[in-house]
């Protein structure tokens, strides 16, 4: 670290992350944010002064209309790193930004960027970003350059594995359609041709089996040509935009060793890695997704309470990044570590662990502290105390995290999901839909329980209420009845509905959707996890089991009662009231009739 002091100007429009970032960089002796600005015009009025700065950390997305540059894109943004630098040219700028698309990034530093990183980037190595470019050399995170290596990975997998031309991710996706496909008309043909083997001519219906067998197998061998003649011969485009953004980023001086020797070794790492081509191009294309879908609505539409739901937007939002940037992390070192598929699944435990305690300490600081209630002068340690929690977060929500061993599985080694009780191989429409509803739920419960032993030790600290709750539960009052809406929720899940999805053989998962966060079912085969099943869990499958058993009779006995009752009321009991109406009116009658004959 160096001794120079470095200082800042951070531009963004989001007041709450300004505070956010100036209170964090406070613990840095080396760092200091000497003035910050939420529009262009406040920026150049500081810049135009005397005062001395070192770097500008400016926010990508901070929008048109506060730059006053009459444009509805991110270009206007670039537009102004290039007015910056064309008045300061010696001042560093550093860009944070929600997105990681390679072409944004090669046009950020040709307008005469320094550095590029994404918000919810690791905390140390945001601080390394800010160091390096203060000290007037380049960076760009390894989040990014692992996002661009998996994009240029992927448009040359083919070219690389079969000498094919190079493809990008929609053709890659093509050709899976094609090759899985062809399996299956392969397999069914040879169902078809064996069958065909084993059918005599000596009864005519065995005789005509045997035509309808040919038929299939003809109607089979001219669907397999006709694929094979659309899509096997077709080859997609080179992608020259990723190719020639992938220049500018070779021009990126290595990082400094004293100052991110760590990002130099994982480049070197991610150099060296040899991993599946399609693999990477289906993850750097499932993480783009997810991030699309985070910047979107994240109300809770589910209709059961989430401990993220205390949480401001912009807290929740913050959270869900850091959790899929740790699974991403985790991913990515797995890959790296060479693990094999058997020792993959013991580790599934360990691996959760580690992506929830990272999401902790990047979320709320390893260092953040708050004054102990019993004794005000000392202060206590908030990542300590929830990472104590974790033998309980483990039972309540990380052994409950369905499908991740199949996830992992899927991204590491290609291996084919079980979708609907049929095989989706990777690149499908399936597996992708799939692979993005594991991953929505990872995220959101590895977010629940980060926040859930927070509810249990700080629920009504002060300063916890003001930085993180929403402002309609700010009340201690509002706060106990949501931990109460979860205690009954918590209640529920394990003595009514976890028993009910076991026997019934589903998995419910959280994901994002247009509305916000719903609930989805999927069939999963849960059978070893009944056998398991004791007491009040087992009684309620029993439960369901005999209304099962009773209630179609009961229903049926019910109908057939309910009928015979209509039978009595209309042709016994309702004919009886007519026969006595027919003759009390009959009996009027004849009176009348007398009457008249005797005047």
């Amino acid at each position: 670290m160096s001794d120079e002091l470095y200082k800042l100007l951070l531009i963004d429009a989001d007041r709450i992350f300004r505070m956010g970032m100036r209170s964090w960089l406070a613990q840095f002796s080396d760092l200091e944010v000497v003035a910050e600005a939420e529009t262009v015009d406040e920026a150049l009025g500081i810049l135009q002064g005397e005062l001395d700065l070192d770097l500008i950390i400016l926010d990508l997305n901070l929008g048109a209309k506060n730059l006053g540059l009459g444009k509805s894109s991110r270009q206007s943004d670039l537009e102004l790193c290039q007015r910056l630098k064309s008045e300061y040219p010696k001042l560093p700028i550093l860009l944070l930004s929600s997105t990681q698309a390679p072409e944004l990034v090669e046009t950020a530093f040709r307008a005469g960027v320094q550095g590029y990183c994404l918000k919810g980037t690791n905390p140390d190595e945001l601080i390394t970003a800010i160091r390096q470019v203060a000290s007037g050399n380049r960076y760009l995170s390894d989040r990014i350059r692992l996002g661009i290596d998996q994009t240029n990975q992927a448009d040359k997998a083919d070219r690389l594995v079969k000498n094919l031309p190079e493809q990008t991710v929609v053709a890659i996706v093509r050709r899976n359609f094609y090759l899985s496909g062809m399996r299956g008309i392969d397999r069914v043909l040879a169902e078809v041709k064996a069958n065909l083997a084993n059918t005599n001519n000596e009864q005519l219906s065995d005789r005509i089996a045997k035509m309808v067998l040919a038929g299939q197998a003809r109607e089979l061998q001219a669907a397999r040509w006709l694929v094979n003649r659309l899509w096997g011969q077709k080859t997609a485009p080179v992608n020259a935009s990723t190719n020639n953004a992938s220049n500018i980023f070779e021009e990126i001086s290595k990082p400094n060793v004293e100052i991110s020797d760590r990002s130099t070794i994982t480049s070197q790492n991610q150099s060296g890695q040899k991993s599946n081509n399609n693999a990477l191009a289906v993850q750097a294309s499932l993480w783009n997704k997810t991030v699309n879908k985070l910047q979107s609505s994240l109300l809770n539409s589910s209709k059961t309470p989430l401990e993220i739901d205390v949480l401001k937007d912009e807290k929740k939002r913050q959270l869900l990044y850091i959790a899929l940037h740790q699974v991403e992390q985790s991913i990515t070192d797995l890959r790296f570590s060479q693990i094999s598929p058997s020792q993959l699944e013991l580790k599934i435990p360990d691996i959760l662990k580690s992506i929830w305690q990272e999401t902790v300490i990047n979320f709320f600081g390893k260092y953040y502290a708050l004054n102990d209630l019993a004794n005000v002068d000392t202060e206590v340690n908030v990542v300590d105390v929830l990472l104590n929690d974790v033998a309980i977060i483990q039972i309540e929500f990380l052994d409950k995290i369905t499908q991740f061993d199949n996830f992992l599985s899927h991204l590491l080694f290609e291996t084919e999901l079980i979708v609907d009780n049929s095989t989706a191989a990777m690149g499908t429409t399936e597996a992708m839909q799939r692979v993005e509803l594991i991953l929505d739920n990872l995220i959101i419960q590895i977010a629940n329980a980060v926040i859930q032993p927070l509810l249990n030790n700080f629920a009504n600290v002060e300063e916890i209420k003001q930085n993180f709750y929403r402002y309609n539960l700010l009340a201690t009052r509002e706060i106990e009845r949501f931990r109460n809406e979860l205690s009954w929720k918590y209640r529920l899940e394990k003595y009514i509905t976890d028993p009910q999805l076991i026997f019934e053989s589903r998995h419910m998962l959280l994901t994002f959707a247009d509305c916000g966060i719903k609930k989805v079912s999927i069939y999963t085969p849960r059978n070893q996890e009944l056998q398991n099943l004791e007491g009040v869990q087992l009684a309620v499958t029993l439960a369901l089991e005999l209304q099962d058993a009773i209630a179609p009779r009961l229903k049926s006995a019910i109908a057939f009662i309910g009928s015979g009752f209509v039978y009595v009321l209309t042709n016994v009991i309702g004919r009886g009231i007519g026969l006595i109406g027919r003759g009390v009116v009959q009996g009027i009658g004849n009176a009348w009739q007398d009457s008249r004959t005797k005047k």
